[in-house]
C-alpha cells in the first residue's frame, strides 16, 4: 500500500507544511509514502489523476487543506477503485471532518490515527460533472460567498472582513431569490415561493460549522435537503442562532423550514444559478444534483484508547 499526501501550503492562517512532513516522517510504517505540495488552484486534482492512473498499489490519498483542497482530491479520485480518501483538516473551515461527531478535529490530523485508519464507503453528490462530500447551495449562502471576492479587493480589507462585509450587504440585497425545486421527480417548492437559501447535505455541517443538514448520513444513499423560504429580516436573524446549532429541523418556532430525502433535487429559473460546492461558486443552467451511493472509500482515523492514570 502506498501513502500518498497532498499539502496545500496555502490552506489555514500559516504555511504548516513543514510541521506536518515532519509529522508524516515520524509514523513508523514499511508502506511507500509520498507527499506532494500543491502550487495552484487544480493542483491537487492533476496530481491525483496521474498518480493514481500509474499506481500499481493501492493508493490512500490525503487531502491537507481545507474544504477546497478536499473537494480537489475528491474530484481526482472518481473513477478510480484503488484509493481511499483522507481528510487532513488545515484550512479555517475543516466541515466535512465535523460531521463524524465521535472524532475531533485533533483526530484527523494525527498522522498515525489516520494512516493506520480503517476505510469505509461514504456516498457523493454530483452535479453536471461537479462532485461535492459534504453539502450544495444556492441562494443567500452562495451569494454571500460569491460577494466575498469583490469585497476583498477593496484596499486595506482582509479576508475575514470581506466576509463579514459581505454577509451585510446580502442581507439587505441577496434574501429574495425565485427556484422551482423538484425532489425526485415531483415539485417541492413552487416558482412561486420566494428562497431564502437551500442546502443539498451529504455532511451535517458547512460555512465553518453551521449544522444545516443535522440529518445527513454520508452512507444512507440519500441527500438531505433543506429550504428556507424569505423571511423579514428580524425572523432572519433570531432563527441565526438555532441554524448554527442545527436546532432548525422540525422546529414549531419555524414553520417556514421544510426538508426532506430524496436522491435527487432540481433546481429551475429563467437565469443561472449560482451554486456552492463546499464554497466554490459556479453558475450553472437549471443544475441537478444527485446522489452517488459509495462511490468513493474514505479514511477514518483510528484513535489508541485514551490510559487514564489512577491515584
Amino acid at each position: 500500500m502506498e501513502h500518498l499526501f497532498i499539502i496545500n501550503p496555502a490552506a489555514g492562517k500559516s504555511d504548516k507544511s513543514n510541521e506536518l512532513i515532519e509529522k508524516i516522517r515520524n509514523v513508523k510504517t514499511e508502506d511507500t509514502v509520498t507527499v506532494k505540495i500543491t502550487d495552484k488552484p487544480g493542483a491537487a486534482t492533476e496530481i491525483v489523476r496521474k498518480h493514481l492512473a500509474e499506481a500499481e498499489d493501492f493508493v490512500r490519498v490525503y487531502a491537507c487543506g481545507g474544504d477546497g483542497t478536499a473537494n480537489e482530491v475528491l474530484r481526482g479520485i472518481i473513477g478510480f477503485d484503488n484509493c481511499a480518501l483522507g481528510v487532513v483538516p488545515m484550512g479555517s473551515g475543516n466541515d466535512f471532518v465535523r460531521s463524524f461527531e465521535d472524532k475531533t478535529k485533533a483526530d484527523f490530523v494525527n498522522m498515525e490515527a489516520m494512516m493506520y485508519g480503517e476505510d469505509t464507503a461514504i456516498d457523493v453528490m454530483e452535479c453536471q460533472g461537479r462532485y461535492s462530500m459534504n453539502n450544495m447551495s444556492v441562494g443567500f449562502d452562495a451569494a454571500v460567498a460569491k460577494n466575498v471576492d469583490k469585497f476583498k479587493r477593496l484596499p486595506l480589507v482582509s479576508g475575514s472582513l470581506a466576509y463579514k462585509i459581505s454577509i451585510v450587504y446580502c442581507l439587505f440585497t441577496k434574501r429574495k431569490h425565485r427556484y422551482r425545486m423538484i425532489a425526485d421527480g415531483k415539485e417541492y417548492v413552487s416558482i412561486d415561493v420566494k428562497t431564502l437559501l437551500a442546502v443539498a447535505g451529504n455532511g451535517k455541517y458547512y460555512g465553518g460549522g453551521i449544522k444545516a443538514t443535522p440529518l445527513a448520513e454520508f452512507s444512507d444513499g440519500k441527500i438531505e435537503f433543506m429550504h428556507i423560504e424569505t423571511i423579514p429580516l428580524l425572523k432572519f436573524i433570531l432563527l441565526i442562532g438555532t441554524y448554527i446549532k442545527g436546532d432548525h429541523i422540525d422546529n414549531p418556532k419555524f414553520p417556514f423550514v421544510k426538508h426532506t430525502k430524496c436522491e435527487s433535487i432540481t433546481f429551475e429559473s429563467d437565469k443561472d444559478i449560482d451554486i456552492g460546492f463546499d464554497g466554490e461558486i459556479l453558475s450553472l443552467k437549471n443544475p441537478t444534483v444527485r446522489i452517488i451511493p459509495g462511490a468513493i472509500r474514505v479514511i477514518v482515523p483510528k484513535v489508541k484508547e485514551k490510559e487514564f492514570a489512577t491515584a
